[in-house]
């Protein structure tokens, strides 16, 4: 449950440390740098990148991007990373970032569809997911 602790809110270039911070405990270290988080922040309009704080330290992040196709006349959004630190998790500040970064969605685009990858032994994320109303899709990921 999200209490008077938790704020979330959009991030920004001063939010550069603590995200790269964050990263090298989810995706492992030497992902990126500060300097390349600052600027994917400042200039990369592709992705919304949300922050949770606890008591204003950085506990969690989420990001999202909109995506759209000729083939498509609506675009969709992808939750494309979401992570909440171990002592902060079991407190809503997952569900908090996902809807959060849905109603940005909606809000800039109108995007009424989500999607996003999991790990297929990732169990928690995924009762988190469905919790949400994510339903699992029987779709084939290929990467080179």
């Amino acid at each position: 449950m999200l209490t008077e602790k938790i704020t979330i809110r959009l991030a920004t270039g001063q939010d550069a440390e603590i995200l790269w911070e964050m990263n090298e405990e989810f995706n492992g270290k030497g992902c990126n740098t500060v300097s390349s988080v600052k600027k994917s922040l400042e200039e990369n309009g592709n992705e919304i990148i949300c922050l949770a704080e606890w008591e204003g330290r950085g506990a969690g992040f989420c990001c999202a991007r909109i995506m759209r196709s000729v083939c498509y006349a609506d675009a969709y959004a992808e939750i494309t990373e979401l992570y909440v630190r171990k002592e902060h998790r079991r407190k809503g500040i997952g569900k908090g970032l996902i809807a959060f970064a849905e109603g940005l969605c909606r809000k800039r685009d109108g995007v009424e569809e989500f999607k996003l990858l999991t790990g297929a032994d990732n169990l928690s994320a995924q009762a988190l997911y469905k919790s949400m109303g994510y339903k699992k899709e029987d779709e084939v990921v290929f990467a080179k």
